[in-house]
């Protein structure tokens, strides 16, 4: 299984997940995304095939050990796990509030003043219950938000060509991600989709106040289909420091 944090976070906003489903049976690999648990300045020099490129060699790496593997994400990471199922074959998509659109409508000009406006603040978390080890950057990177819009560009219009079985999460209070992505993700993906949406957490939903409800609900969904996982439990978070 992987599982792919979210646009500046780090793999400890799946960690709670990972742990669930790792005492299910899967084999959890949740990579650090290039650029992310660094500093901000590394993010500059990377666009959404960058990442992208580490998430395939991450599944190509479980592929060859494993016949199945489930990809999920979290935010960007969900995105990201949409173009993952367009590029491979997962045996099932975990997608928590995964991006087709932003809230703040100023992100839109991303792609076009990056290279003078390299950082602008982070929006106020909505975290219910905030932890300060869940830190993304702050100020952000805006290159960053514009390459997420380049790779929803590559993404919304191809849904339809997503056949894998899909779990979609989303906070009906999410500030940051509007629950209308939730809705048109579950409506355009080909295969079946079971959905969640939730009250009582803000946009993480897999690290804020549900998410054990979160991860008793992931294990559910691919009890029903895929069945109990026979692989040898095993948790690989990978975390860098700065």
């Amino acid at each position: 299984m992987l599982l792919l944090h979210g646009l500046t976070g780090t793999p400890l906003e799946m960690q709670c997940l990972g742990e669930t489903l790792a005492a299910e049976g899967y084999t959890v690999h949740i990579p650090l995304l290039p650029g992310r648990g660094t500093v901000p300045d590394d993010m500059d020099a990377l666009c959404w095939e960058d990442w992208m490129q580490a998430a395939l060699r991450a599944y190509d790496g479980l592929k060859r050990e494993h016949a199945q593997v489930v990809v999920g994400g979290l935010s960007a990471g969900g995105t990201m796990a949409l173009d993952l199922a367009l590029r491979r074959d997962p045996a099932a998509l975990l997608l928590y509030a995964a991006v087709l659109s932003v809230a703040h409508r100023g992100a839109y000009l991303a792609p076009f003043v990056w290279r003078i406006v390299r950082r602008w603040p982070s929006p106020p978390s909505d975290m219910v219950e905030p932890n300060e080890a869940l830190q993304c950057y702050d100020p952000a990177p805006v290159r960053a938000m514009g390459e997420l819009l380049s790779g929803i560009g590559r993404v919304r219009p191809r849904l339809g060509q997503i056949a894998a079985p899909a779990f979609v999460a989303h906070s009906v209070q999410d500030r940051l991600v509007p629950l209308t992505s939730a809705r048109e993700i579950a409506a355009r993906l080909a295969g079946p989709v079971e959905t969640l949406f939730l009250e009582g957490t803000g946009h993480a939903i897999t690290c804020d106040a549900k998410r054990a409800d979160v991860a008793e609900a992931s294990r559910t969904f691919l009890r029903r289909n895929l069945g109990r996982s026979v692989a040898q439990p095993q948790y690989f978070p990978q975390l860098r420091t700065a």
